[in-house]
Formats: C-alpha cells, structure tokens, sequence
C-alpha cells in the first residue's frame, strides 16, 4: 500500500483537506490552489471548545480502541490484563480494581469483555489527567481531546511531554496538527509501518471530525 498526501489531507487518501477545529471557528477543508496549498472556508457551525480540565472521554475514544483490540480476559505474566491495563501490586494485593468507586473482581485472574471496557474508562481519564500537565491555556473541542487520548493511548503516555504534536497545540497551530500527527511512519529500516499508518489517519479523522460533515 503506497502512503502519500497533500498539506492538510490524510494519509493514502485522494481528497479535500481536513476540516480545521479552532477555539475562535471551524474551518471547512474546500480544496486546493494552484500551489497545492490547501483552502478552507469559515463554516456556519462552530464547534465548542472547552477548557481541558472540563473534558472526559467520549465514546469517540472508547469505541475506537475497543475496535482496534481485543482485551486480554485472563491476566498475563507480568500482569496485564484488559486493554493492556498494568494492575498494581495494590491491585494484585486486594485482589480488585477499583473503577469511578466500582470494585472489579481480579482474584480469580479473569475477568470480563464488559469489565474490560469499564476499565479501559480509568485509563482513559488517567491519559486525560497527564494530558492537563502538558497543556496550557488551550480550550479543545471534544474531538480533539479525544483523538489525543487514542493517540497517547497507542503511542504510551511517557510520549506526551516531548510530543511534536503537543508543542503545536500549545501554540494553537491548529492547520498543522493534523500533518504532525501522520509525520513518522516509517521504520528504521525506511519501510512504512502500516499499522502506525492507519492508528495516525484514524486519530488525524477524530482530530477533526465536525459534526454533520
């Protein structure tokens, strides 16, 4: 498969650039000019922004991991289990996980597909909360702040301090973030890796999906 594309577009694919989410307006990719630099107009509908500490996770997020994995149901040597969930000695002490005030049962080494998704619930919210560290000042729109979550979900969280993406957030380069978060895919041996390609044209999608377009 050949991974290739425009300013603004998405990767492998043949089409108008990406809608652009602003705190200040949405943006609506209409094509491109002579020099292929991509063109946009002020969209009617302005997508909301919020301060990040009053976001959560959506089902944008939730669904689109559960998607891409299937939970480890039985806990694995080193104590993974879930949706690549590390249980703490804590944990493994008391024999639960505690969920929003929920206890799920882990002293059998089992657990549930359902279980599975409720805990991905608090590795989500502890994404969000390292999330807050790291950026500053920044209003989000909730598909945004749910594409970070997905991406640092795949990506790890120890990436968010020193992320690319991050820094243009933080600069409020809303037109390039979408570019950043599709840079990378090749291998050291210059080959694309085609699973970091499709995990960055779907985070780059959340990124900017406006509703009803």
């Amino acid at each position: 498969m050949i991974f290739d594309k425009k300013k603004g577009s998405l990767l492998n694919y043949i089409q108008l650039p990406l809608h652009v989410i602003t705190p200040y307006g949405t943006y609506l990719g209409t094509g491109y000019d002579d020099n292929n630099k991509p063109t946009y107009i002020l969209s009617h509908i302005k997508v909301s922004t919020e301060r990040l500490e009053d976001l959560t996770f959506s089902s944008l997020s939730k669904d689109a991991i559960i998607e891409d994995n299937t939970p480890i149901l039985t806990k694995t040597d080193d104590n993974i289990i879930g949706y690549n969930y590390k249980i703490s000695e804590t944990e493994l002490k008391y024999g639960y996980i505690t969920v929003a005030s929920t206890r799920i049962d882990i002293s059998q080494n089992k657990i549930t597909k359902d279980a599975a998704a409720f805990i991905l619930e608090k590795q989500l919210r502890n994404i969000g909360n390292i999330l807050e560290k790291y950026i500053h000042y920044v209003r989000f729109a909730q598909p945004q702040y749910d594409a970070m979550l997905y991406y640092f979900f795949n990506l790890g969280v120890s990436k968010i301090e020193n992320s690319s993406v991050m820094d243009l957030i933080n600069a409020e380069d809303w037109f390039n973030v979408t570019d950043e978060i599709q840079a990378d895919i090749k291998t050291n041996n210059g080959r694309v890796d085609e699973q970091a390609a499709v995990m960055r044209i779907k985070t780059a999608k959340m990124f900017s999906y406006v509703p009803g377009f």
